[in-house]
């Protein structure tokens, strides 16, 4: 029942997409596209020329008031040399398995 509602949908939109009676909608060439963009770029270009910042906020006293609560974060051991090694295991063990020699093969 689901599966049949569903694929009268999808046949409806299908006709109502290729078969009306409408005309096609208008594309955009790449050149049109480009230039209106590039020309929107550089009218907010333009506008953020046109932009002024006060300044006068950094020497008013309610500012020069405000006070750092920022938590220093103190630096901690960095983690295990092989991450996939298991937490028991010692150094000396991951150093002897990361040099491993590849057999000679001879044919």
């Amino acid at each position: 029942m689901v599966l049949g509602v569903i694929a009268l949908l999808i046949a409806g939109y299908v006709y109502f997409a290729y078969f009306s009676g409408g005309s096609p909608p208008a594309t955009l060439s790449s050149t049109d596209a480009n230039a209106a963009l590039s020309q929107n770029l550089l009218v907010t270009l333009q506008n953020l020329h046109t932009i002024k910042l006060d300044d006068s906020i950094f020497s008013d006293p309610a500012f020069q008031s405000l006070t750092d609560f920022g938590v220093t974060i103190p630096p901690e051991n960095i983690g295990k040399r092989n991450p996939f090694l298991s937490l028991g295991a010692s150094s000396a063990a991951s150093a002897s398995t990361t040099s491993l020699t590849l057999p000679h093969i001879t044919h």
